[in-house]
């Protein structure tokens, strides 16, 4: 019986785990692209400023 609840108690574990992987796998690159875009527009503007 202690087997069964360990084995469930990983597998919690495990999707747990996953779902925050995804988020942060998501949120990192979004939140550096944030903070990095007023430099990269600097280098590459999109569109000409207009007078």
């Amino acid at each position: 019986m202690n087997f069964v609840l360990d084995i469930a108690v990983i597998l919690i574990s495990l999707v747990f785990l996953s779902i925050v992987g995804l988020v942060a796998g998501a949120a990192i690159p979004g939140l550096f692209l944030a903070a990095a875009a007023p430099w990269l527009d600097r280098i590459r503007p999109v569109r000409k400023k207009r007078d």
